[in-house]
């Protein structure tokens, strides 16, 4: 909700902003937070006295809320709108706040009518007091690094505590946790992704987020489980079960590069759209975007016209090459985040084939002092033991914590001739096995995508060498 109108101290810090930015381009420094920091420490209720766009879409959650915005915000450029993002600035309050003065004139007035915004879990409580978005989609909600989010709970009460009734909520039927957020709201969609041939009996893994009914506390079965406690399931006691989906993926064709979505909200059409990836994690994104933009009106036609556009929001975060019969496949891997790396393990696992892995999961600050602190206690809760199927034949760690990676393999049953510990990243690249093996995968924390690029560049010219 507004805070009010226009006062002086508000225009001050609309000014102060601009001028920071405008000093940041001139010095060609990036600072995105930077202006929406000076502007919000000037005029705090800076947020509610600034106009928005018309339509306003906030994305969160703990995996896949970056994905995401950026598909829907390319996704939403290929239908011919033009969204205001906080891509170069951040997904907490100052850089919704930077990306919102930016984009205004001197008075305030917003220059785009609609607004795609990542936000984070936890800075919902100082963004949504200020602020009603259209539409709030929550891809999903796991335990995250103990040292920002813990337990999902919490989370979820945080961001109940700051949805308005008029927002629309889209949220993932799938997740027993996310989809029970704000429950006095009535303006809820849902979306799901139906039993996949590969689906598990239940959750896999050393850590489950949903040991038992959130209703009652009554024990919970699965009908099937796509991956940690996302799935379909009821409670024993209560009944307690999903939410009927108005967006549902009833058939994914890998080989097609497909995937049909039934509209059971508009009498049970279904509409054909091109994969991104076939991952299921990226299915789910795909779905999630295709329900927000029906939910704005946009025809599934000029949805599927755009994804066969292509997009290349993915690349960053999920990227594939094939050199010399050998598939590179570089995927993000949130460092400090068990349930990231524990999904990105177990879907490797199931890959066919023989692979090696390079793992590049420290967060950067630990480059710099690896004497820092870093709650080493998530590996313990990461599920390494997949690492030991004998289709993973090797693995290479590289930074500071490879001593305590190497520990939990061993503890894992990883054969210890199968670790390599590596100094740098060239180190890692020359150091990946190309024998006997029909993929390389590399999983890097989100802020080490470029060494993860380095690295994939340097082993592929290791394979073309060999030709």
């Amino acid at each position: 909700m507004d805070s009010g109108k226009k006062n002086l101290r508000f225009t001050f810090a609309l000014a102060s902003g601009k001028l920071a930015a405008a000093g940041l381009r001139l010095l060609h420094r990036a600072g995105g937070q930077v202006p929406g920091v000076i502007a919000g420490g000037i005029c705090p209720d800076f947020l509610g006295r600034i106009d928005k766009p018309e339509q306003l879409i906030f994305v969160t959650g703990t995996n896949g809320k970056t994905t995401v915005s950026n598909m829907l915000d390319d996704l939403l450029i290929g239908v011919g709108k033009n969204p205001l993002t906080n891509r170069a600035g951040g997904n907490v309050d100052a850089g919704i706040i930077s990306a919102l003065l930016k984009a205004a004139s001197m008075s305030g007035k917003q220059s785009s009518d609609l607004a795609v915004f990542e936000l984070d879990e936890l800075s919902t409580r100082r963004v949504l007091p200020y602020v009603d978005p259209t539409i709030l989609l929550v891809t999903n909600l796991y335990r995250d690094s103990f040292m920002r989010n813990a337990n999902p709970d919490y989370i979820s009460s945080v961001i109940s505590a700051s949805v308005s009734d008029d927002t629309k909520l889209v949220l993932n039927g799938d997740d027993l946790i996310s989809s029970r957020i704000a429950p006095n709201n009535k303006n809820r969609v849902y979306y799901s992704v139906a039993r996949l041939p590969e689906d598990l009996d239940e959750p896999e893994g050393i850590v489950n987020d949903l040991t038992a009914c959130p209703e009652c506390g009554g024990a919970l079965e699965y009908e099937y489980c796509h991956m940690r406690h996302i799935g379909k399931l009821h409670c024993t006691k209560c009944g307690l079960t999903n939410p009927a989906p108005d967006y549902e993926a009833v058939q994914v064709d890998r080989d097609a590069g497909t995937v049909v979505i039934r509209e059971h909200c508009h009498g049970g059409v279904d509409h054909t759209y091109k994969l991104v990836s076939g991952s299921i994690t990226e299915v789910y994104n795909l779905v999630a975007c295709v329900a927000v933009m029906r939910e704005m009106g946009i025809e599934a036609a000029d949805i599927a016209a755009a994804l066969e556009k292509g997009i290349s929001v993915t690349e960053s975060r999920h990227s594939e090459q094939e050199v010399g019969g050998i598939r590179l496949i570089n995927a993000a891997s949130k460092g400090e985040n068990s349930t990231a790396t524990s999904i990105f393990f177990s879907l490797m696992r199931r890959e066919p084939g023989r692979k090696a892995l390079l793992l590049i999961i420290d967060d950067m600050p630990l480059e710099k002092n690896p004497y820092g602190s870093e709650y080493t206690g998530w590996h313990y809760q990461a599920d390494f033991e997949n690492l030991a199927d004998p289709s993973v034949v090797q693995v290479v760690y590289y930074g500071p914590r490879g001593n305590d990676a190497k520990l939990r393999m061993l503890l894992a049953g990883v054969d210890e001739d199968k670790i390599v510990l590596a100094n740098t990243f060239e180190d890692a690249a020359n150091q990946v096995t190309l024998d006997n093996v029909d993929a390389i995968y590399c999983a890097f924390d989100v802020y080490r995508s470029a060494d993860a690029d380095l690295c994939r560049k340097l082993v592929r010219a290791r394979i073309e060498g060999r030709s």
